[in-house]
């Protein structure tokens, strides 16, 4: 069995069939062949069909047409439809028996063939000699005034023929619909008979694959398996003379190869592992470092260590990004500060240009402290995290050895890590700063508020005081006077030990519980002292005073600068502090019917009291709200969550 083929030399050359693409080639042709042949006559039996379905519906729309055209001439024989009836009838039965182009339902143009056989043919005569007669009705029904005697002739004859035509028609529809049915049936036949083919053909790929194919594999299977793991002292034989024979050659070749190097391999895998086990360990030591001058020395003594070098030298770019500055070394001659090495000259042009670690000579390279450590060979590596580059990290080693890829790839572990290390220590450093920022802008905060709720406060009454002193002194009344002086002393002695605390940073914490509202009834006397208003206190939940000591206390100074800013601008006659709970909210609520102001206006003018009343509450985890409006007083109110 097998293809013959002509030469150039005109001798006859037999090519066997033992090769696995030939046989193959061979089997998806013949498939390749069953597909186009089994699609064509798919398609042209999917085109008869259409062409089928499109005569039925033709054939049954004669029937309606003969039905439209029997009522409209015996009752509307006048109108125009009925003569679109009888040209639509006569040409789709001339398309039928004849074949041409007709109309759809669709009113698209289609092209029928003429009747597929004699009979079929005989009977669309006999239709047309019937719809002859049946036509001579319908013009003389057309031309003749309805009720005449001929007309009621003619119509009487016209329904005698009606059904004639009809049951000449229902024929004609289902002699087209046996034929129809008759293709599908031998279509049937085609695609069982394209199926057992198929199925023939894929048995036969089934036997070809498992014997050309799944057979050859499991021996290879069995022989890469041994191999992988690690046994390379059987040989590979596979008594194949295809595409298979010639993998079990190559793979045999593999064999013998991979156990020559499975030596190397092992070797580089050892020294591999110990590479990244130092590089491991170096990081786990310099990362925790987060002081920037302990690492960088760190740094330079664990390098010269690992990687057996006479001296280190360590360079940070500068702020402008275009100077290497040595910030640390080690090594026999590292006593050079102060070197100030530019990127763009030597071996440190070519290491920041390509990103990798570069071998060269002391003497070569460009740089004082590799210089100066006399003849020998150097490896420069940037320190780099992403694309960002921090500096470089250069060894060096004397004598005439240098350093190989291995060395260099250790090197370029070693950097990584310590490039990590130092953007880990500048950012520890930095973060430093920025707490002991905040924690210089939070001790602000807190000493202005403690001025503005105590000090400032104090200040305002004394400056009320005073006036009043005065007032008593303009009016000759010594007494009063006098009882104005001692309220003013006693407000110097506040004033005093308030500045006093500010300055110590000492906190009074408010006890909870009823202590609150020990606390609350205080601000209530003192502010009718100064003030000199009534201020009703109305506690209507006690439970919702039972919040932590902290929050306590922030209250007492929220509310105690509501009540200030009543006495000095609000010029109010009502004040109340109400005090009540609201699901899981605790609200103090401070209102008045005074003046009141634009909100908005005030936050615009940066009102100080404001701003640190609604921060206190914010910093406790609550929520302040101040609602005025001019001429209508204010209502100040603060939420809190209860504890569950």
């Amino acid at each position: 069995m097998g293809i013959v083929t002509v030469t150039l030399n005109g001798k006859i050359d037999s090519m066997t069939l033992k090769s696995i693409r030939g046989q193959f080639a061979i089997l998806f042709l013949s498939f390749f062949l069953l597909v186009v042949i089994s699609t064509g006559v798919i398609y042209w039996a999917l085109n008869s069909q259409k062409t089928d379905a499109i005569i039925i519906n033709l054939a049954g729309r004669q029937r309606m047409l003969t039905q439209q055209m029997t009522w409209l001439a015996l009752n509307a024989p006048e109108r125009e439809d009925l003569g679109h009836a009888i040209r639509q009838f006569e040409l789709t039965l001339q398309a039928l028996r004849e074949g041409g182009i007709v109309l759809d339902s669709a009113s698209q143009a289609v092209t029928l063939p003429p009747a597929p056989d004699a009979e079929l043919a005989e009977q669309l005569t006999e239709a047309t000699e019937t719809w002859a007669s049946f036509r001579e009705k319908l013009a003389i029904l057309r031309s003749t005034p309805v009720n005449d005697m001929t007309w009621i002739e003619t119509a009487n004859h016209l329904q005698t023929e009606s059904p004639v035509i009809l049951a000449q028609l229902d024929a004609i529809v289902m002699a087209f619909e046996q034929r129809a049915e008759a293709k599908v049936a031998r279509l049937f036949w085609l695609e069982l008979g394209f199926t057992s083919l198929a199925f023939l053909l894929l048995v036969g790929g089934y036997q070809l694959t498992r014997r050309r194919i799944l057979a050859p594999l499991a021996e290879l299977g069995i022989s890469t398996k041994r191999i992988g793991q690690g046994d390379f002292s059987h040989p590979i034989q596979l008594a194949h003379e295809d595409e298979f024979g010639q993998l079990a050659e190559i793979f045999e070749n593999m064999r013998g190869e991979l156990a020559l190097a499975r030596e190397l391999l092992e070797d580089r895998v050892a020294r591999r592992t110990r590479e990244l086990s130092v590089a491991f360990e170096f990081s786990q030591e310099i990362v925790a470092q987060l002081d920037l001058a302990h690492l960088l020395q760190s740094v330079t003594e664990r390098t010269q260590t690992l990687m057996h070098a006479d001296s280190v030298a360590l360079c940070l770019l500068n702020a402008d990004k275009a100077v290497l500055e040595l910030v640390a070394n080690r090594g026999a001659r590292s006593n050079i500060l102060q070197i100030r090495q530019p990127i763009d000259e030597g071996l440190a042009e070519r290491v920041f240009e390509t990103g990798l670690a570069l071998a060269d000579e002391n003497t070569c390279s460009g740089c004082k402290f590799l210089a100066a450590q006399g003849p020998g060979h150097c490896l420069a590596a940037p320190l780099k995290v992403g694309e960002q580059y921090l500096g470089a990290l250069c060894i060096s080693r004397r004598g005439e050895q240098i350093f190989d890829e291995d060395e260099k790839r250790a090197l370029t572990l070693l950097v990584n890590a310590a490039a990590i290390a130092i953007v880990n220590a500048n950012l520890a450093a930095s973060e430093r700063r920025e707490a002991q920022q905040v924690a210089v802008l939070a001790e602000r905060e807190r000493l202005a508020a403690e001025l503005h709720d105590h000090l400032a406060q104090t200040l305002s009454f004394m400056r009320i005081k005073t006036g009043r002193v005065r007032e008593a002194i303009t009016e000759s009344q010594p007494t009063k006077a006098d009882e104005e002086l001692t309220r003013l002393q006693s407000a110097l002695d506040m004033a005093y030990t308030q500045v006093r605390e500010a300055l110590a940073g000492l906190r009074q914490p408010v006890p909870v519980g009823d202590d609150l509202a020990q606390k609350l009834i205080a601000c209530k006397v003192e502010f009718e002292n100064h003030a000199e208003l009534p201020l009703i206190l109305n506690i209507e939940h006690p439970e919702a005073m039972e919040l932590p000591s902290n929050v306590q206390g922030q209250i007492i100074h929220i509310i105690r600068g509501a009540l200030s800013n009543i006495h000095r601008h609000a010029h109010a006659s009502f004040v109340q502090v109400h005090v009540k709970r609201q699901t899981n909210q605790a609200i103090f609520i401070v209102e008045d019917d005074g003046h009141g102001f634009d909100p908005q206006v005030a936050l615009d003018d940066h009102h100080l009291g404001l701003h640190i009343m609604r921060t206190r509450a914010e910093r406790s985890g609550g929520k302040l709200t101040v609602e005025s409006t001019p001429g209508h007083g204010t209502r100040v109110s603060c939420c809190f969550p209860l504890q569950k």
